[in-house]
C-alpha cells in the first residue's frame, strides 16, 4: 500500500492530493520538502498510509478519537 501526501485546505477541510510514494522514507522526504516550501500560515500538509487515494482522503476527513491514556496526564 502506498503513502499519500495531502494538503488539508479550505474551510471545509477537504484534502488535496499532492503526492504519492511507495515507501515511508520517500513519502517523509516529500512531506518535509513541501512543508519547507510553505509559509507558516499555509494549510497543513499531512501524510497517510492507505490502499488507495479515496480511502486516504476519507481517513483524513474522519474525526479522530482522543487518546484516553492522555486524560489526567497533568495530575
Amino acid at each position: 500500500m502506498p503513502y499519500f501526501v495531502f494538503r488539508i485546505a479550505g474551510i471545509v477541510g477537504l484534502p488535496e492530493r499532492l503526492a504519492e510514494a511507495p515507501s515511508y522514507r520517500e513519502a517523509k522526504a516529500i512531506l518535509r520538502e513541501l512543508r519547507a516550501r510553505e509559509s507558516g500560515d499555509a494549510a497543513p500538509i499531512r501524510m497517510v498510509f492507505a490502499a488507495n487515494e479515496i480511502e486516504a482522503a476519507d481517513l483524513l476527513t474522519q474525526p479522530r478519537e482522543p487518546d484516553p491514556s492522555l486524560y489526567g496526564a497533568d495530575d
